[in-house]
């Protein structure tokens, strides 16, 4: 439902409609739609973050080497699925999965600081850094996968990259 149009259209009935099961089912499971889609965003977000760390056991030791394996695992994940890749996108026309998808992007700030550049969390200009990064990041790739942005898609990881890695460089 999701892929084909939207996240706003989710509801119990259609699901239940596309699987040929009662909603007895579906309230089983979920609570709510809410539910159902925060449950598939978290799918999403585990997914994004083991291929994050696959990407990270292969690449070089330095910020500069870990960046782009980064944001390459995001952009890929999001691809392997337009319909969850769509969710992502539209996260914010439900309140709980945009919710869910803000604490995520405080997670992902965590680990971009932490594991990714390995900067210390206590200097304030890294965290906002950090933080404009992986939000910017949410933002451009959320609009790239609907098509609102045209750039190729390593065009697209280099810059986020190259972003990525401007935190650790030395200000004049």
């Amino acid at each position: 439902m999701i892929g084909e149009d939207g996240l706003t259209v989710l509801n119990a009935e259609g699901v239940c409609a596309r699987a040929g099961l009662t909603k007895r089912y579906f309230y089983e499971s979920f609570s709510d739609r809410d539910a159902l889609a925060v449950h598939i965003l978290e799918s999403l977000l585990d997914e994004v973050q083991t291929a994050i760390a696959a990407g990270l056991a292969a690449a070089g030791p330095t910020p500069a080497e870990r960046m782009a394996p980064t944001v390459e695992a995001l952009v890929e994940v999001l691809l392997r699925d337009p319909r969850r890749a769509r969710l992502y996108a539209e996260a914010a026309a439900l309140d709980a999965v945009h919710a869910r998808r803000e604490a995520a992007i405080g997670e992902f700030t965590v680990l971009l600081l932490d594991v990714v550049l390995q900067v210390p969390r206590d200097d304030a200009r890294s965290r906002v850094d950090a933080h404009i990064v992986v939000a910017g990041t949410t933002d451009v790739v959320s609009r790239w996968v609907r098509g609102e942005i045209d750039i190729s898609r390593d065009d697209l990881v280099d810059e986020i990259a190259r972003l990525g890695k401007a935190i650790v460089a030395p200000t004049p």
